[in-house]
């Protein structure tokens, strides 16, 4: 019975192993195997080792073939990265631009053109280089300055706090990246902060910055980025962080005291895993944005010669946004004592001033942007409003002017529609309005270029507003 046993066995060895060889793809392996010459596990790892070994070799073709093609440039050049954002514009309608009453102006114009040089030098070390052309006042000239240079680090997760970097130089600001990548539309102009003159959007210093707990589920980013495709660089999977020591005073004036600034952004999302459902949680996130410093000046009152203190310089924002695959929406409060110039201060004697107080704003803005269901869904309707109270007491400026504390805000209002024609470049056409209380005071000379700017040297008694703006955004 065991001899019977032992040839039944034997027998379906023998006609199995044809069955077992049949595995493996290669002729001569198979024939290896049937012979006995080889085991079945045996050919499996010969064949992967022999996969392994060409998949090699293609690999070192592909960079033999890329050495090759990238040696005709010059070692500086190879790896480097070359892109462009450039806002082409014409704007039609009327406001107080060099005069308080309303006059009209008709004007096309390149309102933005950065030219972009990115390069690797390492895994862990790259550097961006940015020129940026802009128009040179009310003249037709333009100036060309530096609007980013800066190294970037790229550094180890620490836990929980993960896509960790630093920037060392001319970087970005923490908070005006940040939401200019929840509102796409800084094309049309500066977001509500900067557009009534409280910061700009670069400095010199340093930066630190990274995501909470690592990057949102990739499935859900691709489903916003079908439609907002900025959104990837903020997002982290419970929120984000920038924290910055700079100079504080912008990218576009010197620092001239000693002071630095102090700006943190801290974003929360608290419900990174409700990814379902018609209104998915982990697009809602809560934003802080916090400066601390003194402003970039010295006071002086002008009348009297007579110097002061560097005044005082911060500001508490408070956002509150929601991402979604069809649409975005965010609101936001913010207060600031004075500004980083340190202009914003007012005297209560002109005639012998003995001290100075800060001047307080508060800012409310809320915008939206709307997919419709035209066009392939490239069309996007905008809305923006932004409500802003430059100044909580009377008193006098650095010239000794009168600063009236009542009847003096101003509101402003943006609809627009926006056409996606391929990635991030973008066709704008819009409507803007600006009305002025009577004790709003603007200084001319930004106004034609931002519609803002606020300044307690400026021209009060203003008439409102208004303009049609067709823009279009070149990236790449």
């Amino acid at each position: 019975m065991k001899g019977l046993m032992v040839i039944l066995v034997f027998f379906l060895i023998w006609e199995l192993a044809p069955v077992r060889a049949a595995r493996i793809n290669d002729p001569l392996l198979r024939v290896l195997v049937r012979k006995g010459i080889l085991t079945e596990e045996e050919a499996l790892e010969i064949k992967k080792e022999a996969e392994a070994e060409v998949q090699k070799e293609r690999e070192d073709g592909a960079r033999a073939a890329a050495k090759k093609e990238g040696s005709a440039l010059p070692q500086g050049l190879r790896g480097v990265k070359l892109g462009t954002l450039t806002y082409l514009d014409y704007t039609n309608g009327y406001g107080p631009f060099d005069e308080r009453e309303e006059r009209g102006e008709s004007y096309f114009s390149v309102t933005r053109a950065y030219l972009n040089f990115q390069k690797e030098i390492t895994p862990w070390l790259s550097f961006r280089l940015t020129p940026d052309l802009r128009r040179n006042g009310n003249t037709g000239s333009y100036t060309l300055r530096l609007k980013y240079a800066y190294a970037q680090f790229k550094l180890p997760d620490l836990g929980f706090i993960t896509d960790l970097k630093m920037e060392l130089g001319q970087g970005h600001f923490p908070w005006l990246d940040f939401e200019e990548h929840l509102n796409p539309y800084r094309m049309q102009g500066c977001m509500p902060r900067e557009f009534f003159g409280t910061f700009n959007s670069a400095d010199r210093g340093v930066s630190i910055a990274g995501n909470l707990g690592g990057r949102l589920d990739q499935d859900f980013v691709r489903q916003l980025m079908a439609h907002y495709p900025l959104f990837y660089h903020y997002s982290g999977k419970y929120g984000s962080f920038w924290i910055s020591y700079m100079n504080g005073s912008g990218y576009s004036s010197p620092e001239v005291n000693e002071n630095k600034a102090v700006e943190v952004r801290l974003t929360l999302r608290p419900f990174p895993h409700s990814l379902k459902g018609r209104f998915p949680l982990a697009g809602l996130q809560f934003s802080y944005f916090g400066i601390y410093g003194e402003g970039n000046r010295q006071v002086t009152f002008s009348r009297t010669d007579k110097e002061f203190d560097d005044p005082d310089y911060k500001v508490h924002l408070f956002m509150v946004s929601y991402q979604h695959p069809w649409f975005m929406i965010a609101a936001q409060y913010s207060t600031s004592t004075n500004k980083n110039d340190g202009s914003w201060v007012l005297f209560n004697d002109p005639d012998n001033p003995t001290s100075y107080e800060e001047m307080e704003t508060t800012l409310y803005s809320i915008y939206g942007d709307f997919v419709l269901p035209f066009f392939e869904e490239r069309l996007h309707l905008y809305i923006r409003w932004d409500h802003f109270d430059p100044n909580d007491r009377s008193g006098y400026n650095t010239q000794g002017d009168f600063i009236s504390s009542g009847n003096d805000q101003a509101d402003h209002y943006i609809l627009g529609l926006a056409y996606y024609l391929s990635g991030n470049n973008i066709l704008m056409l819009s409507g803007e309005w600006v009305n002025f209380d009577k004790n709003y005071r603007i200084s001319a000379t930004r106004f034609s270029e931002h519609w803002g700017a606020y300044s307690p040297t400026g021209m009060a008694d203003l008439d409102h507003g208004f303009r049609i703006q067709s823009v279009m955004q070149i990236s790449f």
